[in-house]
């Protein structure tokens, strides 16, 4: 009844790391969840692997978002020296939304904690205490707004500074954010979170509400940065593909009211 955090191999995939741990006990039997076992999984007298992938909470977060540092200094910093890991678990709680999931979209937060940093003298920690948390659908909209955000600003940046060897992880998002918005991505926050109905249900979001609309006009202006600087370099044969994204970004401002 042991909870431990493993890296893997380098470019290991899961499915190798699950099945290289069946091997070296054969006769475990693999849950296929990640839900926290039952207490007759923990009196049972099989033995049971559960298997799932954490994510690195890094310590060191002013160093990831202060302008100026290295890619590479930021890359290593997110997965060394790390005490803490989180999954998550999204569910709906009521009665779900055909037309809008975002209403009803609720996160279980998993933070497990170790006795010691990763990577270390091993591979492995055991996990010392585990913290669960539920996200409302507003403070989960937030977070996916700030991811989203942080990763096209990381793109572009090193698309500007020709760190990018070809431009298509920037195109591919740039499209990936643009076509979402689009066909629905934010417009179903702003159904889900900005009417009044909401608003007077939840007297106690306001700020919360404030901050997805600040990011989603945040968003618009990185989207419109990122444009400027995917036309200078994006190639020929990828022009109408630009174009298309230009014409799809004045649809999305347009319904910000931008």
């Amino acid at each position: 009844n042991k909870e431990f955090v493993c890296r893997g191999h380098d470019y290991e995939r899961l499915e190798a790391f699950q099945q290289r741990m069946l091997n070296e006990f054969p006769h475990a039997i693999a849950m296929q969840h990640a839900n926290q076992p039952d207490e007759t999984i923990f009196q049972a007298e099989a033995q049971y692997l559960q298997i799932y992938a954490v994510t690195p909470i890094p310590e060191n977060q002013e160093v990831l978002q202060r302008d100026g540092i290295p890619d590479n200094i930021k890359s290593f910093y997110k997965v060394n020296h790390i005490w803490r890991f989180r999954y998550d678990r999204p569910f709906h709680k009521g009665t779900k939304d055909k037309e809008n999931e975002f209403k009803s979209l609720w996160v279980e937060r998993t933070t497990l904690i170790l006795v010691q940093s990763l990577p270390g003298i091993s591979r492995w920690f055991e996990v010392e205490k585990r913290e669960v948390v539920e996200m409302s659908p507003l403070e989960n909209a937030i977070e996916v707004l700030e991811n989203k955000n942080q990763q096209l600003r990381t793109l572009i940046s090193q698309c500007q500074t020709r760190q990018m060897q070809n431009i298509n992880p920037l195109t591919m998002c740039l499209n990936g954010v643009i076509d979402a918005a689009v066909n629905g991505g934010v417009a179903r926050y702003q159904e889900a979170f900005f009417i009044k109905e909401y608003i007077l249900n939840h007297p106690e979001d306001g700020e919360k509400i404030t901050r997805l609309r600040e990011l989603m006009l945040e968003q618009a202006q990185i989207l419109e940065f990122g444009l400027a600087v995917h036309e200078k370099v994006v190639p020929q044969d990828m022009r109408p593909l630009h174009k298309k994204l230009v014409d799809q970004f004045f649809v999305m401002k347009s319904s910000l009211g931008i």
